[in-house]
């Protein structure tokens, strides 16, 4: 049998390593050796590489930071598509923008004092974080049209295998890297309506609205179109399309909360300015030169997404008073129509699924020009229609899906960490588990030196989705730094810990109003099922929890010399700092009179 040098060898020329000498790797003849620290320094930053899954908002947020916070990383980020901005470069239909406030959705680090509307559309959003990959160096680890297509532990080399196909050359090749962080988003891989005949019978367009084109754009004038699925997606295309086709099929499976905005604090937006306020240039002018002025704005808006405790409970005070408000606003939007409010309104508390602030909606499909189908179903298409359960053909040029995506939650590649647990297939609805049993919504079980950015109950109650993905990315480059200053080969939480902190899951939903009878993506199904998306708690709570790791919940593995001895890392005594540190880098502790935080003294060596 082969010496482990050997077989390291042999491992690395399998996988087309690049040959590295380990510190040390203990042979049969190290066995009578008294044991010694190593020789050399104390590094408390060794170099480790770190492979990212997508440049959407969480990949980007993550990739400014975790290098930022981890001396010493080397790091490639692979995305898919052409350009950064995951939904935001994906979705290109007319009329997508976001219904969050641009001064909230922006990363907290990255302000941006020039945003055009209160509400911004996808390119403006997409752009600024083009900016910010630019601004921040990560284009030069990106490699744009690469995409992953497996990433699996290896217990020889502990390290992930990622296989990586360029898109744009047809290249397959691998990666391996230390670190695996995923964030591949939740809302990429759409999702088509089964209907009979529409890929084969019918012979105009098929289009979801992820894929999306300028030339499908310029020709819909004067065109019937079908628009199938009412949510964000459906409502804001069917109001930006509505002037140019000639008719509108609408298709409606289920009813939506059409609400004025996200909060009655917020501004709401109008079918004259989709974007509710067009910031002027004295506006943005005051933003860029007065920084204190521009904090209290932000503030002013950020904590509109903070302290909504009750609302959340089924059956309370609060969340009656949410949906009577929710009920009087769509009751002026129909114009006291109690037709129109009855077939509008739903049955399910507010909080059960998304609410859609869609602008202009509820006046268009009233408008002659729509057919809003919500009695019957869509039972199969012909050559140039759709045919619904009462026999009826409607026909159409054009039929647009709106019909979401499919599960987010899951790896969309296999992942595979110990004893080949594939968390693609374990998580899966068919699996072993049948949905994504994650640590804090940030790591799994048996699954090393893993992290997904945002993965399932990651996001709390509060606060926007750039900042849940910085929150994630600190959680993650501290755990890091652990395995990196302390010489381990690989960290995982704990099975039992990991049902634990499931069980929290599952009793602090058992009240909530997402397990109301509707259905969305930010649970499995319908009814009490699985809640995907939300913390088991607020926002704030969970800034507290994951501010510091729970050490005690996780695996570690250690190396040769530190199953020896727990504290090889030690090295020989001395510090890279004292070897090569100037006076200021030897006496850091020393500050300025009146700038000491007694909070914080001589909590971090690196400030």
């Amino acid at each position: 049998m082969s010496n482990p040098v050997q077989r390291l060898a042999q491992v690395q020329e399998q996988l087309k390593l690049p040959v590295a000498a380990p510190d040390h790797i203990s042979t049969p003849q190290d066995a009578a050796k008294h044991w010694k620290p190593r020789q050399r320094p104390f590094d408390s930053a060794l170099p480790v590489k770190a492979i990212f899954v997508g440049a959407g908002i969480a990949g980007i947020a993550a990739s400014v930071l975790i290098p930022r916070k981890v001396a010493n990383l080397s790091y490639v980020v692979y995305e898919r598509q052409d350009a950064v901005g995951g939904t935001w470069a994906q979705n290109r239909y007319p009329g997508v923008r976001c219904d969050i406030p641009s001064h909230t959705y922006q990363l907290t680090f990255a302000p941006n004092h020039r945003w055009s509307e209160y509400y911004s559309p996808g390119p403006e959003i997409q752009s600024y974080y083009e900016h910010v990959v630019k601004q921040y160096g990560v284009d030069k680890h990106l490699r744009l049209k690469h995409d992953v297509l497996s990433a699996v532990w290896s217990e020889e080399i502990h390290q992930w295998v990622v296989k990586v196909k360029n898109l744009a050359t047809g290249e397959v090749f691998t990666d391996t890297a230390h670190f695996f962080i995923t964030a591949a988003g939740r809302l990429n891989v759409p999702k088509y309506p089964n209907i009979l005949g529409l890929e084969k019978e019918f012979k105009g367009p098929v289009v979801h609205p992820a894929q999306w084109t300028e030339e499908l754009t310029r020709s819909l004038d004067g065109k019937r179109v079908a628009i199938i699925g009412n949510g964000a997606s459906g409502q804001q295309l069917l109001v930006n399309v509505f002037d140019k086709v000639a008719h509108i099929d609408h298709y409606v499976r289920s009813r939506q909360w059409i609400v004025p905005s996200f909060s009655p604090n917020l501004l709401s937006a109008r079918r004259d300015v989709l974007g509710a306020h067009l910031f002027t240039e004295e506006e943005k002018q005051k933003f860029e030169k007065d920084p204190k002025a521009y904090l209290e704005y932000r503030r002013s808006i950020e904590k509109n997404f903070h302290g909504r405790f009750g609302g959340s409970v089924s059956g309370s005070e609060e969340n009656d008073k949410i949906r009577q408000a929710y009920e009087d606003a769509l009751w002026e939007k129909v114009d006291g129509d109690k037709t129109w409010f009855d077939r509008l309104v739903p049955a399910f508390a507010p909080g059960c699924k998304r609410p859609t602030p869609s602008a202009g909606y509820v006046e268009a499909i009233r408008s002659p020009k729509v057919d809003y189908v919500d009695d019957v179903r869509v039972t199969h298409a012909t050559a140039d229609g759709l045919v619904t359960s009462d026999g009826r053909e409607r026909k159409v040029d054009v039929i647009i899906t709106a019909t979401g995506f499919k599960s987010g939650f899951l790896p969309l590649f296999p992942t595979i960490g110990k004893e080949g647990l594939d968390l693609s297939k374990h998580w899966a609805e068919d699996g072993p588990l049948g949905y994504p049993q994650t640590y804090f919504g940030l790591m799994a079980p048996n699954v090393p030196n893993y992290f997904g950015v945002i993965q399932a109950n990651s996001n709390g109650a509060g606060g926007s989705y750039p900042l849940q993905a910085e929150i994630s990315a600190t959680y993650i480059a501290k755990v890091i730094r652990k395995v990196q200053r302390e010489g381990y080969l690989a960290i995982y939480p704990s099975q039992a810990a990991t049902d634990d902190f499931n069980e929290i899951i599952t009793g602090y939903f058992d009240d909530k109003v997402i397990g109301d009878d509707c259905d969305g993506w930010w649970k499995s199904g319908f009814g009490k099922s699985r809640p995907l998306l939300m913390w088991p708690g607020t926002g704030h709570h969970r800034f507290d929890i994951v501010r510091e790791p729970r050490w005690e919940d996780f695996v570690f593995e250690r190396d040769e010399e530190g199953r020896r001895n727990r504290f090889a890392y030690f090295g020989n005594g001395w510090t890279e700092r004292e070897k090569n540190g100037d006076e200021a880098v030897l006496t850091k502790y020393l500050k300025e009179v009146g700038t000491v935080d007694l909070a914080t003294l001589h909590e971090n060596w690196n400030d």
